[in-house]
């Protein structure tokens, strides 16, 4: 008997030590709801320094009235059902700050099957709720930075459509102000030619006239100087 209490007390001890060196927090509660044993991670945890104030304390005292009516009377039913069960449950600091958790809860049965208490696992979650807030929060920020360079992107092309469509504009005015500059230096020539060509006519029609008024003037010259020849040549 003295060795089974031995070999007992060993296991028990034992076991404390592994509990104490998990990082998960370790609690064991009876059927009343009250810690048997709480492992120094689940002290702090929820921000208590020492495990041994916790002992004979009711579990209620991790969780707020609503958590224990919608999370933790429901998930300790369902595990003195199953036998074991693992999900998300909330718990409250003793600052009154909520943080989120994995709970992992295994029933305690005697030697009749009868469950007579619980050991509960529990891993705070909140910093890897926060890293996932945070991906949630960097997607958000780049999809509406993607979405903002769409539409950038978007108005870039509208802006050169535009200025493609100005250039095409600006090329057919150019072409068409050369073809009328060309058509413009063609009438300018054809009117030089044309000025050239009657200025030479006016030319020939001066000297012509010049020509004439010589002749007429030595007419007259020779009427005057032999009127009798030209009166008589006029009888």
């Amino acid at each position: 008997m003295v060795a089974e209490i031995k070999r007992t007390d060993y296991t028990l001890r034992h076991l404390v030590m592994i509990a104490e060196q998990a990082v998960e927090g370790i609690v064991v509660v009876d059927l009343r709801g009250i810690l048997w044993f709480v492992n120094t991670a689940w002290a702090r945890m929820h921000g208590y320094e020492s495990s041994n104030e916790l002992v004979g304390k009711p579990i209620s005292m991790f969780h707020t009235e609503g958590q224990m009516k919608t999370d933790v009377f429901p998930f300790i039913e369902e595990t003195k059902h199953r036998g074991r069960l693992e999900g998300p449950v909330e718990h409250s600091r003793r600052d009154g700050a909520v943080f989120p958790t994995q709970t992992k809860m295994t029933a305690v049965r005697d030697e009749a099957g009868r469950t007579i208490g619980l050991i509960v696992f529990v891993t705070d979650v909140s910093a890897g709720k926060q890293t996932k807030e945070l991906l949630r929060q960097q997607a958000v920020g780049l999809k509406a930075a993607n979405e903002q360079l769409q539409s950038q992107i978007s108005e870039h092309k509208r802006m050169e459509n535009q200025l493609q469509e100005l250039r095409n504009r600006l090329e057919q005015r150019t072409a068409e102000l050369t073809a009328a500059n060309e058509e413009f230096q063609r009438q300018t020539a054809e009117h030089e030619q044309t000025e050239n060509e009657l200025q030479e006519y006016c030319d020939g029609i001066e000297q012509q006239i010049a020509e004439l008024a010589a002749a007429v003037n030595k007419v007259i010259q020779f009427s005057a100087s032999a009127p009798q020849l030209f009166c008589h040549r006029t009888q």
